[in-house]
């Protein structure tokens, strides 16, 4: 039986995620279309992500940046590229190639085939989507858990190694300080399109 304790984080989290849904949501495409720009101008121009060579992102779902501009560059600059692909409860990681089909998965999210897996372990780079992040670097996801079970192996780590997770948003969806649990994964970094901003907590840089 859950604790009184667990509930209110519960609902917490909750009216959070409802709350920044909800304002990602509400973007006009005029004001949405400048943020993805200067946000993928954030990233091509940020020293972690040019010394990247394997980089893991995200195909856009309910309002979340769009980064096709992004993918299609670093296609050009020769990045290997990798996008989530679930089965049940578990996330792995494939090559996205420069053409070819993709399909739905069972939220509705793109993917494509499920050729080319690489181990989470060799990815450099993780842009990371997100419902809501603070400025210590905990991240509110939608609620199903993948990137925190993808990434436990982090917690164990004492320094930043492999891969760097970078969570991608809108600066509105910087909130103040959210509760951490203990299997949340933190974020090495967040790029909105206001800045590009490395957390002084967690695992060291």
């Amino acid at each position: 039986m859950a604790e009184p304790g667990d509930r209110d984080h519960r609902a917490a989290r909750r009216s959070i995620r409802r709350d920044m849904r909800a304002s990602r949501r509400g973007l006009d495409a005029a004001t949405r279309q400048a943020a993805d720009r200067a946000l993928v101008r954030n990233i091509l121009s940020w020293g972690p992500y040019r010394r990247a060579r394997r980089v893991a992102l995200y195909l856009a779902f309910d309002g979340e940046p769009d980064l096709s501009r992004l993918i299609a560059l670093a296609h050009r600059q020769g990045k290997e590229l990798y996008v989530p692909s679930l089965k049940g409860y578990s996330m792995s990681f494939v090559r996205l190639p420069p053409k070819g089909t993709l399909g739905k998965n069972f939220f509705g999210i793109l993917e494509p085939p499920r050729g080319g897996r690489i181990d989470a372990r060799q990815l450099d780079l993780v842009l990371t989507p997100l419902v809501a992040f603070d400025t210590r670097g905990t991240r509110i996801g939608v609620g199903r858990g993948y990137y925190d079970r993808c990434f436990s192996f982090l917690l164990r780590r004492q320094a930043w190694l492999h891969p760097k997770l970078a969570g991608v948003a809108y600066s509105l969806q910087c909130a103040p300080t959210l509760d951490r649990q203990a299997w949340d994964v933190p974020l090495w970094a967040a790029v909105t399109e206001k800045s590009a901003q490395i957390f002084a907590q967690g695992p060291s840089k």
